[in-house]
């Protein structure tokens, strides 16, 4: 049927009747009922939808004026109302609203914070309640080939029988027998937690035990989960005794395309366990996400969509970790250094906004600490392999540490003090516990200078600030930031300030490190609570600026969706060049000096492709024009 026999008004009381999704599977047949789908006519379905819910938006006025597509809003909206669950929104028991203003906001203790570290991923519910869990979480494996083998040569008991005189006993004899070869191969139960689910990972281990000879059931690789295996994940699993497990890391899962499902498993597993989907539903709760500097840009909008269509937040912020850190020192200006359990990250902050080309990320962090000190212990302790690196990870090991100011007279001192003897655990099962004393003397200076060495942060702080003007460096030198848990190692400060001296003698008179106030491993989430809220216009759209923290209401989100991810047009000028001109180029990650003196153009566009995974990230600098 040609679709053009019924004119246009027609078509549009049909879509009136279907659902937003049906609206766009229509609109995808032809040009004519896309043309029909596309029609501002739609604000008739739109005004049908905003009847369900009491969320604020503008008139259909202002929402013609702004040129925003009905059929994306209707699209949104609807998921947000229908995806899931049956969600009752529930009204502001301050202003008695469904869309709270900004000082309702502000005044509200619904604040949650997620901070994914390395090691720990750090949990602020309301009322400022501390929480911590291991950032890891367990996915089964098995060999897809050897189950669907032999579970395909199992008889099936709804078959058709070749006899009709079978008996009743035989056929309850042949399920019974196709129930047994079903058993061999017990499914795997999912991904899960090890440490809050215990009856999964009994679950597992038994499988283990029942195909212990046969690896074949559960060695088969997989290449997604391979990259996000990190050494506490290899250590849990020889703990626990789980080899057919995967034990995964959200962090990892943060900076690679292609593993949302991992940090969409760990995430909602932590709203489900900590009980705060009730809370972020509030219309004056804000989920404060503390973001990695390094994370995946598409991994940023489908981590949006999926707060907003299937958790219903109402309020999202996206910090990035240094600015954590300022905004519990009240600074605006500075380099950061967080040093966490297997990465450092060095960040410049200009004005309350990490310079996006004036930062690095070290493979280096406290874990290495713990890996060298296994490695001096291997020399003279016949039993130290079987302690995993983990378990030399710990506190009471960690206190223990020292950065040496000045290597040389530790050696000088090695003969005088003798070894301090500390209880380390070798082993940890469920009803099996050992522990293994060891006298460690020279080694606990040597593994965090071996770890200091090997992170290089002197000259790191020197690359990223240099070519900076005068006044910037002068704040940026003078502030220093530590935060992180391995910067909480002895001595890690003094050290640090040293070697900045020497490696920078000429602004010696100026250096001063500080560190954040508190235990180093939360810093970063608590700081978060520090960073102020930003409400836009209702008219404008939320600009993502690339270094600045990213608000982004449940409303907004509905009006003008990630578009500001997708695609964002800076201009950054013109701007009067005297002295110095940054240009940058695609091959250069961090600018370069140039002496020329005119007025520089600089233009940055990010453009995601919402069709494929390829990240296009395209920075034009237009060259300097001489001023005659």
């Amino acid at each position: 049927m040609d679709p053009s026999i019924f004119p246009e008004e027609i078509w549009i009381k049909i879509l009136l009747y279907c659902d937003v999704p049906d609206i766009i599977a229509i609109g995808n047949t032809c040009k004519y009922l896309r043309k029909a789908s596309d029609t501002d006519y739609l604000k008739m379905k739109w005004l049908q939808l905003i009847s369900k819910v009491h969320f604020r938006f503008p008139d259909i006025k202002c929402l013609q004026l702004l040129n925003i597509s009905f059929k994306a809003m209707c699209y949104r909206l609807y998921m947000v109302i229908t995806l899931g669950e049956n969600v009752h929104f529930p009204k502001c028991r301050h202003c008695s609203g469904y869309t709270c203003q900004r000082n309702c906001v502000e005044g509200s203790s619904a604040k949650v914070v997620i901070e994914i570290g390395n090691k720990y991923t750090w949990v602020i519910a309301p009322h400022f309640e501390l929480r911590r869990h291991f950032s890891m979480f367990g996915v089964p494996k098995y060999n897809n080939e050897t189950y669907l083998e032999q579970t395909q040569n199992v008889p099936s008991s709804s078959a058709r029988p070749k006899c009709d005189g079978k008996s009743l006993a035989k056929k309850f004899k042949l399920l019974k027998l196709s129930e047994l070869a079903t058993a061999k191969i017990p499914r795997p139960s999912g991904p899960f937690c090890v440490f809050c689910n215990s009856v999964k990972l009994y679950r597992e281990k038994k499988r283990l035990i029942t195909h212990q000879n046969d690896p074949a059931y559960y060695a088969r690789p997989n290449p997604i989960y391979e990259k996000l295996i990190n050494g506490y994940c290899t250590d849990t699993v020889e703990v626990l005794g789980i080899p057919n497990v995967d034990l995964v890391s959200p962090a990892e899962a943060l900076l690679s395309d292609g593993t949302f499902p991992v940090l969409k498993t760990f995430v909602g597993h932590l709203f489900h366990q900590m009980r705060l989907t009730s809370t972020l539903r509030k219309p004056n709760a804000v989920l404060m996400f503390c973001e990695p500097l390094a994370m995946h840009p598409l991994l940023r909008k489908q981590l949006l969509h999926y707060l907003f269509q299937e958790v219903k937040v109402s309020r999202v912020c996206l910090v990035p970790k240094p600015l954590a850190a300022c905004a519990m020192l009240d600074v605006e200006t500075c380099v950061v250094v967080d040093s966490g359990a297997l990465s450092t990250t060095v960040a410049v902050v200009i004005g309350g906004r990490v310079m996006p080309q004036r930062w690095r990320l070290l493979p280096v962090g406290g874990w290495h600490v713990a890996y060298h000190l296994k490695q001096a212990m291997h020399w003279y302790l016949k039993g130290c392999y079987h302690i995993p690196i983990s378990y030399l990870d710990t506190l009471p090991i960690k206190e223990r540490c020292r950065l040496s100011y000045n290597i040389k007279n530790e050696e000088k001192r090695v003969g005088q003090k003798t070894g301090e003897c500390i209880k380390v655990r070798v082993r940890s099962y469920a009803d099996n516990k050992q522990f293994l004393r060891v006298s460690l003397g020279s080694e606990l200076y040597i593994a965090p200078e071996m770890m200091y060495i090997n992170l290089g942060l002197p000259q790191v702080i020197k690359d990223v600030t240099s070519g900076l003007s005068e006044d910037i460096l002068h704040d940026c030198l003078s502030h220093i930031l530590l935060t992180g848990g391995n910067t909480h190692l002895s001595g890690f400060g003094l050290r640090l300030t040293k070697d900045l001296r020497e490696l920078l003698p000429e602004h010696s008179k100026i250096l001063e490190v500080r560190s954040c106030p508190g235990t180093h491993s939360w810093n970063v989430a608590m700081g978060s609570t520090y960073v102020p809220l930003a409400v836009h216009p209702d008219k404008t759209p939320p600009e993502y600026i690339e270094g600045n923290p990213f608000w982004l209401s449940r409303e907004e989100y509905v009006l003008f969706g990630c578009e500001s991810l997708e695609q964002y047009f800076v201009l950054l000028g013109p701007t009067l060049v005297y002295k110095e001109a940054e240009s940058v180029s695609s091959t250069n990650m961090y600018p370069m000096n140039t002496s020329l003196v005119g007025i520089r153009f600089r233009i940055d566009i990010a453009k995601l492709c919402p069709l494929s995974t390829l990240y296009y990230h395209i920075i034009i600098d237009l060259s300097v024009l001489q001023l005659h």
